[in-house]
């Protein structure tokens, strides 16, 4: 009976000292515990990069980048994880469309094909100058109360909202008036739409100072 329980152990011995093996490569193919931290962590070793959106500087605008969030800084600065597209907002109002991240985004970047003549680059630069809260201080700068009202529970801008058209002039012209109306309405000054020509001068010059050279 002991000898049965002998070979009983030995062989109990042999069975871990294999099966211990065998766990070692296993964790050591798997990358070890850095890999683990990683797994837990899912923006862990993303790397971050900054930019800076552009029509003189737009400060108070509201950016989403894969799991990156955040509002423009005094620069037009924003962030984004290297790779990903980027996205502009007006609270619940889409600037254009996604981008991918780099070093500086402007109106032209937000529409495919943009260029200075294109209707929709140019109605995203109207709004965004009429928007401006602190003209004349070579950056456009966007309050938090506007991002705060412009948004499709307000109802009194849910319409204007729903039918904002930057590639639509007739339809822009509405929505934005009634937009610009509604939320400058705490400005020191009145506010009205900026018109198409003095919006593209205006964008023209800002990527001009930016060191932008169009074709």
């Amino acid at each position: 009976m002991d000898s049965k329980k002998s070979l009983l152990l030995l062989a109990l011995v042999a069975m871990l000292s294999l099966t211990g093996s065998d766990c070692s490569l296993v964790i050591s193919s798997g990358g070890g515990s850095s890999d683990r931290d990683k797994n837990k962590d899912p923006d862990a070793g993303i790397g971050i990069q900054s930019g800076q959106f552009i029509d003189a500087p737009v400060s108070g605008i509201r950016y989403v980048s894969g799991p990156v969030t955040g509002v423009t800084g005094n620069r037009g600065e924003f962030q984004y994880p290297a790779g990903e597209t980027v996205r502009f907002f007006i609270g619940d109002i889409a600037l254009g469309k996604a981008v991918r991240g780099k070093a500086i985004i402007t109106p032209l970047d937000l529409v495919p094909d943009g260029s200075l003549d294109t209707p929709a680059v140019i109605n995203i630069a109207r709004l965004l100058q009429s928007l401006d809260a602190k003209p004349g201080d070579g950056r456009i700068t966007i309050p938090p109360g506007v991002q705060a009202d412009a948004v499709h529970s307000n109802n009194s801008l849910t319409t204007a909202i729903r039918y904002l058209d930057f590639g639509d002039e007739t339809a822009f012209v509405n929505a934005a008036a009634e937009l610009i109306a509604v939320l400058t309405a705490g400005y020191p000054f009145t506010a009205v739409l900026v018109d198409a020509d003095s919006a593209q001068r205006h964008l023209t010059e800002s990527l001009g100072n930016a060191g932008i050279v169009l074709p």
